[in-house]
């Protein structure tokens, strides 16, 4: 592989990560109610698999592009927080990894188990089931919340010590990092808010991607 295709590539996975990611996360529908009732929105869904193939597929894609933003910073002053970025990184998306394939698996197993079945106790399993595994997810979801804000502010100390990119960006990369760490860290795991923490941190992403395709070597300044 060419120097020039490399950093397009790592830029491309950043992109198309976080493209993947923020559509999947508006078409994820709003779940509510108790166990029941989310069992009941879940089998009524009928892009739910694809919604969260679409999270996990993005998952990769951007730790792939996460260790190329590390690779383009080796030997300058940012290659050690970048590198550790991608390592923080790894554990992020591995814990994040936990919420989304319990949900399409299980989740969409017991949903459906739930639709299909008359009511009792084969509908009262499932929906046991689900209260109980579900909370464990949501604890995983919030801790993955609170190691992106610290990957993304490590990635944007890199950036800022490396120089190789604008230093807006960089900044912005570092106050993304601090909301989501606060915003997983106060909010209790079943909140709207909670969930927030993830926002900044996977635009910036996408921003990041975006300024590597710019700046690449060969492309524009």
């Amino acid at each position: 592989m060419t120097l020039v295709a490399r950093p397009t590539m790592y830029a491309l996975c950043l992109l198309a990560g976080t493209v993947l990611t923020v559509a999947a996360a508006l078409l994820h529908p709003n779940l509510s109610g108790d166990g029941a009732a989310q069992l009941t929105m879940i089998a009524a869904c009928d892009s739910w698999r694809a919604v969260h193939w679409a999270f996990l597929f993005g998952f990769a894609l951007s730790l792939t592009g996460l260790v190329g933003v590390g690779e383009r910073h080796v030997g300058t002053a940012g290659e050690s927080a970048t590198r550790a970025a991608a390592t923080v990184g790894a554990f992020t998306y591995s814990v994040w990894t936990v919420i989304v394939a319990f949900m399409v698996g299980t989740g969409w197993m017991l949903a459906r188990t739930y639709a299909l079945s008359e009511p009792g106790l084969t509908a009262t399993r499932a929906v046991f089931l689900y209260d109980m595994i579900h909370p464990f997810g949501l604890a995983a979801q919030r801790l993955a919340g609170f190691a992106l804000g610290i990957t993304t502010y490590l990635c944007g100390w890199g950036v800022l010590r490396g120089r190789l990119l604008p230093r807006p960006l960089a900044w912005l990369g570092l106050a993304s990092g601090l909301v989501g760490m606060a915003l997983a860290a106060v909010f209790p795991e079943a909140s709207k808010v909670d969930q927030a923490a993830f926002v900044l941190p996977v635009l910036w992403q996408g921003a990041l991607g975006v300024t590597l395709l710019a700046r690449r070597p060969g492309g524009a300044a």
